[in-house]
């Protein structure tokens, strides 16, 4: 007896797929500097919580965790924008996307 999983909706009533593009650098830092809430120029934790969020993390605030450990090089506790090329690699290899 096995357990089958099932689309909440069936695939007719879903549409038509959109075309799946990769964010450019350009999208990516945008996202991430307007998620800078305090406008200290620099990400904290709970800010990048909120970018991952909006690009639609299923954990942000797992993803602001490993963000830190892969793009904050001073190990300040934040990312500044000697470290945001780092952060927007990072993001890159996650595979974020925009329809």
């Amino acid at each position: 007896m096995g357990f089958q999983a099932r689309d909440k909706t069936p695939r007719e009533l879903q549409g038509p797929k959109l075309p799946v593009s990769r964010l450019t650098d350009e999208q990516l830092r945008s996202i991430f500097m307007e998620s800078d809430i305090n406008k200290d120029g620099v990400l904290s934790k709970k800010e990048l919580k909120q970018a991952f969020g909006r690009l639609g993390a299923l954990i942000p605030a797992f993803r602001a965790y490993c963000v830190l450990h892969h793009a904050d090089a001073n190990h300040d506790g934040v990312v500044d924008k000697d470290e945001l090329d780092e952060l927007i690699k990072y993001a890159y290899r996650l595979g974020y996307k925009v329809t």
